[in-house]
């Protein structure tokens, strides 16, 4: 049996498209996760404090980003990476383009609505010599993920994230893959959050992740995410507009962890579970332009790198090589 790469979206896309309206975007209250499942990343982003559990009696009140958007459609996400294939038989690379939109529910309310974010990623594969890999590889997922203010200091984030991970020419189960996270962040001081929780990987190599650590931000310019697994420090270089803010470009140095597990066929006719994994050291330059297209460009150093499969088929180690990645966030 082959799998659709498209029909796992499908059914969520039309199923909730007649019930999303007058909602609103809200921003997260953890630092930045997972852009889909099985990468966790680091970004500078803009975090906006939510108002507290207390319902108002209007709810349009409420503190809300500037740029949020009433309606079920929230923004599109498209990028692009190169992962250069390195040296020697054991060379390695990968060229991935993925999309993804976001749109919001209002469950169970206004003030603490369901994020629905589908996703589609195709990576194109580059070697290695030493073994047999698929030409393609593909991600479709649907994370749903729920925001929420427990108190004036204390935010929850819930995720979970349905995904088929594979090279759609087999029907193992090993495809289908659940992935999601829980967190929680405590407001310490004004410039300073603590936040802690676990991501759930569902990969062959790590299938639990925890995290913690401290955000700290002194000035309005200085952002430090001093996180493990995933750290970060941003600088904010320029910015300017009428409300001060309006386009703001941010200098960055991070940290991340790479990789995944497919499920795969092999030319002997097998099926299998390729999965690789790597670590990061990212320079990045991030354009944020309100109530427009958000640009960001990342450079990488990537080593720690290793293949591994399910079957007796022995694992190799490419070498270390470099990431470029392209992402840009569109409202239209």
């Amino acid at each position: 049996m082959r799998l659709s790469p498209f029909s796992f979206l499908l059914a969520v896309i039309v199923g909730a498209a007649a019930l999303g309206d007058e909602v609103v975007r809200l921003p997260t209250v953890m630092p930045a996760g997972e852009p889909y499942p099985g990468v966790l990343t680091s970004h500078p982003e803009t975090v906006i404090k939510l108002e507290p559990t207390v319902e108002p009696e209007d709810e349009n009140i409420w503190d809300r980003p500037i740029d949020a958007r009433n309606g079920f459609f929230q923004y599109l996400n498209f990028d692009t990476t190169y992962l250069a294939d390195g040296r020697g038989p054991e060379c390695f690379g990968d060229t991935e383009i993925e999309i993804r939109g976001t749109f919001v529910l209002p469950l169970p309310s206004k003030r603490h609505p369901l994020l629905i974010t589908p996703g589609y990623a195709v990576h194109f594969l580059d070697g290695p010599r030493v073994s047999d890999v698929p030409a393609r590889l593909y991600d479709t997922y649907v994370q749903f993920r729920w925001l929420h203010k427990l108190s004036p200091r204390w935010s929850a984030d819930l995720s979970v994230t349905p995904g088929v991970f594979s090279d759609f020419e087999q029907s193992s189960d090993e495809a289908l893959r659940i992935t999601g996270h829980f967190g929680a962040m405590w407001d310490w001081t004004p410039m300073a959050k603590i936040a802690l929780g676990v991501a759930y990987l569902d990969r062959e190599d790590l299938r639990i992740l925890p995290f913690a650590g401290i955000i700290w931000e002194p000035t309005p310019d200085l952002k430090l995410e001093l996180m493990v697994p995933r750290p970060m420090i941003a600088k904010r270089i320029y910015w300017t507009g009428e409300l001060g803010e309006e386009v703001q470009d941010w200098l960055y140095l991070a940290g991340e962890l790479g990789g995944g597990s497919w499920a795969i066929r092999r030319e002997s006719g097998v099926n299998d579970v390729l999965t690789y994994r790597d670590l990061r050291v990212i320079l990045g330059l991030e354009r944020r332009v309100l109530f427009g297209v958000d640009y960001r460009l990342e450079v990488a150093y990537v080593f720690a790198r290793k293949v591994e499969y399910e079957s007796p088929t022995p694992s190799f180690t490419p070498s270390g090589t470099v990431m470029v990645r392209l992402c840009h966030m569109s409202m239209l």
